[in-house]
């Protein structure tokens, strides 16, 4: 089987209403492209039909599915470890980034990065519909903490827009073990300490809505979970 050029990974979980108009989207402009692509949909315990309609989509999407809803970070884990591709992308299937976003990514791994983060905090980036006001704070608090507990460089930790190069993905996927909405912290901690070189590239961005997240119990899960990722790096649990 031949390898493809760019594994597009996109977690869902209760998206019925709108992942069948989002596909035709996302495969219409990775198709616009020429270049040999795979989308790979992680169904993680939803039960609104999700999954049924992802596999509706044929030969094109490949489907994987969680018994049950084990978090973002889990379903993005499960989708790279199964991806083929030379690069690797991970993407929110409510679309939430332009897609024209994914050229400059890419472009980032093509001039010597392993790991290209979007980012709605760095210069030319362009917000449209911002979030609720709560999540929109609990995400920039999360941050900061994040650059002090792993890296001062890095703006915008939690944007799920990040692409990977072949060796990336495995360094860190294989490693990666948090569940939950602190996987974004995981994977930079982890590039960090395997010493890949991280790129932020600027994103155009808006908030689509409907979000699952509980956001109070995530937001103390997040934070138990950034401690745990700051002793390892303390450790030195990821050095090569």
């Amino acid at each position: 089987m031949t390898q493809p050029e760019l594994s597009v990974v996109v977690p869902a979980f209760q998206e019925a209403k709108g992942i069948e108009r989002n596909l035709d989207q996302l495969e219409s402009y990775l198709a616009s492209r020429g270049e040999d692509f795979e989308i790979l949909c992680v169904d993680d315990g939803s039960t609104d039909g999700t999954a049924g309609l992802l596999r509706s989509r044929g030969e094109r999407v490949r489907v994987l599915t969680h018994g049950t809803n084990l978090g973002k970070g889990a379903a993005v884990r499960t989708g790279m470890l199964a991806a083929r591709g030379r690069r690797a992308v991970f993407l929110d299937a409510d679309l939430s980034t332009d897609l024209a976003d994914l050229e400059p990514l890419l472009a980032a791994l093509a001039a010597g990065a392993e790991v290209a983060v979007g980012s709605r905090r760095v210069q030319g980036a362009r917000i449209e519909r911002r979030q609720p006001l709560l999540r929109e704070w609990l995400g920039r608090v999360f941050s900061r903490l994040a650059r002090l507990c792993v890296s001062a460089e890095v703006a915008d930790f939690t944007c799920g827009f990040k692409a990977f190069s072949e060796r990336a993905r495995r360094e860190i996927f294989e490693r990666a073990r948090i569940d939950g909405w602190a996987f974004d912290a995981e994977i930079l901690a982890i590039a960090r300490a395997r010493g890949l070189p991280v790129a932020q590239v600027p994103v155009h961005w808006h908030h689509s809505g409907g979000s699952k997240v509980r956001v109070p119990r995530a937001a103390l899960r997040s934070a138990l979970d950034l401690g745990r990722i700051a002793l390892q790096l303390r450790r030195g649990a990821w050095r090569p």
